[in-house]
């Protein structure tokens, strides 16, 4: 395949001509533009999209909107690993990353990295839309400059992104019920426990719960559920207490947790010896890793956390050099974890 390159040498022309005459744009005299567009035909030339962005020594910028990680078995750290792959596949490309930190459990703290995003000129954007009014809101000025997204692990609906690349929230909690169906008996409670601040503004967290509620509204005997939002997951005696006050309840036997933070349920389920209970969680940390071994957690759901973030990674790239329009859902396999199949992953 001849390059925009190749057609410069061989009509005897700059990189920038042939690119003019290629896009149609004025500045090149009627002679020189027929001889172009003969060469053009006569090599039967196909834009190609990456080699011209290295000719013209044009660069990209994207930049990504994501959690702080804190330490290794954070979930967001291997999304991040995910796009700092993907990135070191398309740096070659002249693509450049930068990233906005936020708190997820303070929606202050996304408006302000969002707005630091916005004061600066990208030519797409990797989001994790944790906060659905305040990605709303910013979401108006990406727009406005037609700058690409692509939404990873949230899925936020009826926005302008380009594709979503995750796992079907909802859909999983459903799976995560029909398990919870087989672990429990008639006349046994559950309890979803929720373990982020203000978990109401997480669709995924939200979509999951609803899912899993879903499926019990059509099951005969009718299950009882409850729910819990543990506000500061830091605060252990503070856990501690809320989790116990909850299992006074001694119909409860089965714990749903719609998030990582399954660890810190674990542990206390561990620590207070309440191997009758149930529990059903989310990813595969390390720690995680660990409680379901010693089967303090009976499942986990996983969402391929690294694929999520390498998938939007590249999505975002195809899209902007090789104007590869993507799928708008990139729905990952919801997959169930146990302590027979982890040691195969």
């Amino acid at each position: 395949m001849k390059t925009i390159k190749d057609i410069a040498a061989l009509a005897n022309v700059s990189i920038g001509t042939v690119d003019r005459v290629i896009h149609n744009r004025p500045g090149v005299s009627k002679k020189t533009k027929e001889l172009i567009e003969k060469i053009i035909r006569e090599h039967n030339f196909q834009i190609n999209k990456t080699a011209r962005t290295l000719a013209l020594n044009k660069k990209y910028d994207i930049a990504v909107l994501i959690p702080t990680i804190e330490s290794s078995s954070d979930f967001w750290f291997l999304p991040k690993k995910g796009i700092e792959k993907a990135s070191e596949e398309i740096e070659i490309h002249r693509t450049s990353v930068s990233y906005f930190y936020f708190d997820p459990s303070d929606f202050n703290s996304f408006k302000e990295a969002f707005d630091k995003l916005l004061q600066n000129s990208f030519d797409a954007a990797l989001i994790a839309p944790i906060f659905l009014k305040e990605t709303k809101e910013h979401l108006i000025q990406l727009d406005q400059k037609k700058i690409p997204y692509v939404f990873f692990n949230v899925e936020f609906q009826g926005a302008n992104n380009i594709s979503y690349v995750g796992q079907h929230s909802y859909d999983s909690g459903i799976l995560a019920a029909k398990i919870m169906s087989l672990l429990i008996g008639n006349g046994e409670d559950i309890l979803i426990i929720k373990v982020r601040k203000d978990s109401n503004q997480h669709s995924a967290i939200e979509d999951r719960a609803s899912g899993f509620k879903s499926y019990f509204k059509t099951q005969a005997p009718p299950i009882k559920i409850h729910e819990i939002i543990l506000p500061n997951i830091k605060d252990l005696p503070t856990v501690d207490r809320l989790i116990s006050e909850q299992l006074t309840n001694h119909h409860i036997k089965g714990l749903f947790v719609p998030s990582s933070k399954v660890t810190q349920i674990a542990s206390y389920i561990k620590e207070n010896k309440l191997k009758h209970l149930k529990l059903i969680g989310y990813d595969l940390s390390d720690e995680n890793a660990v409680f379901i071994e010693n089967e303090t957690i009976d499942f986990l759901i996983d969402q391929n956390a690294f694929f999520q973030g390498y998938e939007g990674m590249k999505t975002l790239f195809n899209f902007i050099i090789n104007d590869v329009v993507p799928e708008k859902n990139c729905y990952l396999p919801i997959k169930l974890l146990t302590k027979e199949n982890i040691k195969y992953l």
